[in-house]
């Protein structure tokens, strides 16, 4: 997969404390690219320094094969950043945000004009374009945020903590608008600390722990790599659960948990040969099941897991 982006041994430090050391991505073209890592490791840094608003101790970022920090010109044109903060102005319209961000971008009047009637649809906008900023929702002040980045129609848009504060509801609808945005064609790079939400979102994750990229992949490879254990998930209609406990080998179970009315087996053995214990044990009971399944552990389990090794 060919890279759009690539960072080399990129490090940084602020005084004496080193926030990133010896870097590497390759992010490519046209995906969802996810950085997590836990609070203060690094993430917002490392964006800052992909878009070259903080300058590298050591290593370089590389835009289509040619480094950023010698063609910031060409950055500021093809790429759209919304950051944790709000970036628009509050005493001005949806609109006038839109209109000025576009000058700020050195777009003509027909094309700002153009460009606004498309994102004010795309991130459903419209009924809100002559509402003054400071009087929007938290949901569509992240709207107007990536708005603003995105009225120069950027190649890769970035953004930090793009669900933060929003309610459930909202923060679904803001994955399912990225993912759009992204279907468009752009490449976006996010981070997050809801890691749920980027094991739904991202096509590939890269973890950053102790100021170092220690892994790169997909969803699915990470667990390949950190978390083969499988997952039952079972509700019955008694909802007791000592029972299937004493039914199952030891040797075959890591650990039991209930959440709420869910009981959740962490498997050693295959998942399907600690089912067939559970299945026959409801059956001896004559318990009724309401939902089982089988499942890979959550990204949540695979980021633990890893952070943990390290």
């Amino acid at each position: 997969m060919d890279s759009l982006l690539e960072v080399i041994g990129v490090s940084k430090k602020f005084k004496r404390k080193v926030v990133l050391h010896d870097v590497n991505l390759d992010i490519p073209a046209g995906k969802i690219f996810g950085i997590i890592g836990i609070s203060g490791s690094g993430k917002t840094t490392l964006l800052n320094s992909i878009v070259g608003f903080y300058r590298t101790d050591q290593g370089q970022v590389l835009y289509q094969g040619k480094r950023i920090d010698r063609g910031l010109h060409q950055v500021r044109k093809e790429f759209g950043f919304a950051t944790q903060t709000n970036s628009f102005y509050p005493k001005l319209t949806v609109e006038e945000n839109l209109h000025y961000f576009g000058t700020l971008y050195g777009l003509q009047k027909k094309t700002i004009a153009a460009n606004i009637t498309k994102i004010l649809s795309q991130l459903q906008l419209e009924d809100v374009r002559h509402i003054v900023a400071e009087n929007l929702s938290g949901g569509m002040k992240r709207r107007l945020d990536m708005a603003c980045a995105l009225i120069h129609t950027p190649k890769v848009l970035i953004l930090d903590e793009p669900t933060e504060e929003l309610d459930p509801r909202l923060r679904g609808e803001m994955i399912e608008l990225i993912k759009q945005i992204r279907d468009a064609g752009t490449t976006i790079i996010v981070t997050s600390h809801l890691l749920w939400e980027m094991e739904r979102l991202c096509d590939q994750v890269a973890v950053l722990h102790n100021s170092q990229v220690v892994h790169v992949g997909s969803i699915e490879q990470l667990r390949s790599l950190y978390g083969k254990n499988e997952e039952i998930h079972l509700e019955t209609a008694s909802g007791k659960y000592e029972y299937v406990t004493r039914s199952l080998k030891k040797n075959d179970v890591k650990k039991t948990e209930q959440r709420g009315n869910t009981f959740i087996i962490h498997c050693n053995a295959p998942g399907e040969q600690v089912l067939h214990q559970v299945m026959k044990a409801v059956a001896k009971k004559k318990d009724k099941i309401n939902i089982v399944d089988i499942r890979k552990p959550s990204l949540n389990d695979v980021f633990m897991k890893i952070v943990n090794e390290k």
